[in-house]
């Protein structure tokens, strides 16, 4: 468990675990649904991608006790920018649009893919606004911080039977798996209950340094796309991630058979449960054991590289829900 006394005044830094009690409400206009967790005792890894930006640049320095109220934070959608706002002549736009038909808040689509809004009709000329329809939008953030803890400086499995980064004064445990592509396995980690954080990146290859997408891509490393995952033990248990992986395995392992099938030998998207302790790689066999129709190999945790940021939470970046339980459908090859 953690040493209370020693970490009460603790101050949060990037790569921190931090417990807040949360209360997140949409201020100035409309916000949608979000796609991650506002109410409640909720957990953060600063820099992780929970959340939004804003969040972790407030818990920045936050001690253990500390409150903010009522702050207001972006939604994630941006400012309104001025410059987006744009007056064109109708004859300009009558490659694009029957400019006789146009109403004020049609949408027109441009021959760049941008999208822009009718804001304003006159006599020559149309007003378009090309911000996003929530730009703008924030909200207001309170929270209290309940905990602060360090995360571990390796998450290789020791040589000892003790997986480092399984500490005794840190009070989660880590996992990893490969699944193919890690843009899926990482937002259905990210809404198991119990889950602290997920980070995509590179293990089990024979480089001693991070490689790079595209050497991994190439094979050059033979590093594997995984996903390392931050849990509560005390929520979820290791045999519950299990499952959770064999049963992504058995949405996505068709649409990456070829990769099987052609290239043998090319590691990227091969299947893996990396144990981190010894008990990991005892539930893990006798889990496989019932069910390991699609090959994943059982090895000890080792080496692991972040991918770059481009790749972090980026189901979610892209509009799908990484709040707990969600129940919608992944939208990914992989």
């Amino acid at each position: 468990m953690t040493n209370t006394a020693s970490t009460a005044r603790r101050r949060a830094r990037v790569g921190d675990c931090v417990k807040i009690a949360l209360d997140m409400t949409p201020e100035n206009g409309y916000v949608p649904e979000s796609l991650f967790d506002t109410q409640g005792t909720v957990n953060v890894i600063i820099g992780w991608g929970e959340a939004l930006p804003g969040l972790h640049e407030l818990l920045m320095d936050k001690a253990v006790g500390d409150r903010v109220n009522n702050v207001s934070i972006d939604a994630g959608w941006g400012q309104r920018r001025d410059d987006l706002v744009l007056q064109v002549h109708k004859e300009k736009l009558k490659r694009f649009v029957n400019v006789d038909a146009l109403s004020i808040g049609d949408a027109i689509q441009l021959k760049s893919d941008m999208q822009v809004v009718v804001t304003d009709i006159a006599k020559d000329s149309v007003t378009v606004d090309a911000n996003h329809s929530l730009a703008g939008t924030s909200y207001s953030c309170t929270f209290t911080v309940l905990q602060i803890d360090r995360l571990p400086e390796s998450f290789a499995y020791g040589n000892d039977d003790e997986c480092t980064s399984q500490a005794s004064e840190f009070p989660y445990e880590c996992a990893s798996f490969s699944l193919g592509c890690f843009w899926g396995a990482q937002i259905a980690f990210d809404r198991l209950p119990g889950v602290i954080g997920t980070r995509v990146g590179y293990t089990q290859g024979t480089s001693n340094k991070p490689p790079t997408y595209d050497e991994v891509c190439q094979g050059l490393t033979k590093h594997r796309e995984t996903v390392l995952i931050v849990y509560d033990p005390l929520i979820v248990s290791y045999q519950r991630l299990v499952r959770l992986a064999l049963e992504r395995l058995a949405v996505t392992t068709s649409t990456l058979e070829l990769h099987r099938i052609f290239e043998p030998h090319h590691m990227q998207y091969q299947h893996g449960c990396f144990f981190h302790t010894q008990e990991q790689r005892m539930i893990a066999e006798r889990e496989l054991e019932k069910n390991n129709k699609f090959g994943m190999e059982l090895l000890p945790a080792t080496a692991f590289y972040e991918a770059e940021e481009e790749h972090q939470k980026y189901l979610y970046k892209g509009g799908q829900s990484q709040k707990k339980e969600a129940r919608e459908d992944i939208r990914c090859f992989g």
